[in-house]
């Protein structure tokens, strides 16, 4: 059985290639090795920060099992659309834009423009003139992290950066964003591709 390899252009910092064509991409806010084999195939490994090539490179080599079952299963199954879907994207369409407002007004901040969209790799993006999109995935997260997202977007109107000053923007507004991030991070995956995390 051949598996089947992706790669996307990212900063060389955070990702290399492996032997085997393996894709490794370090994360500082991973508590653990992560594997995942995207519905393309792609074989991806998250490294904590504290990781190491060997040890990831060792996880693989331990999970042979596991990736084997992955890619039986691609092949016995056909792939399935949620039959929800259209449903979700209608709550999504109604609530979340609801919700933005709602925060951005408690923070006195100005949003010009709401877009809900399918994003396949963010979770919400603002523009220069306050214009926030939000993907529609959100209305399947816990309400604390679906929370995190928005004030995320929302303190861009203070700080159209991820520097020191914008981070502190978000943990005085949201205590809980440490743990709102580690849960995109360990669950984000499933939502994006539709496959269980090892």
């Amino acid at each position: 059985m051949q598996l089947k390899l992706q790669f996307t252009a990212s900063e060389p910092a955070h990702r290399s290639l492996g032997e085997g064509g393996t894709l490794f991409v370090r994360h500082r806010r991973a508590r653990r090795y992560i594997l995942r084999v995207l519905d393309d195939g792609t074989l991806r490994v998250t490294l904590p920060r504290w990781g190491s090539k060997r040890e990831a490179q060792a996880f693989v080599e331990r999970s042979g099992a596991w990736i084997a079952r992955q890619l039986l299963q691609r092949e016995a199954q056909p792939v399935m659309v949620r039959q929800d879907e259209p449903e979700l994207r209608r709550r999504a369409a109604k609530e979340l834009p609801a919700g933005l407002l709602e925060l951005a007004a408690a923070h006195g901040i100005t949003v010009t423009r709401v877009s809900i969209r399918n994003q396949r790799s963010r979770w919400g993006a603002c523009s220069a003139r306050g214009s926030i999109t939000l993907n529609w995935r959100l209305i399947l997260v816990p309400p604390f992290v679906r929370e995190y997202v928005m004030i995320h977007e929302l303190m861009h109107r203070r700080e159209l950066n991820h520097s020191r000053r914008f981070w502190r923007h978000v943990a005085a507004a949201c205590p809980r964003h440490d743990e709102a991030r580690a849960w995109l991070i360990e669950n984000g995956p499933r939502l994006f591709a539709g496959r269980e995390i090892c």
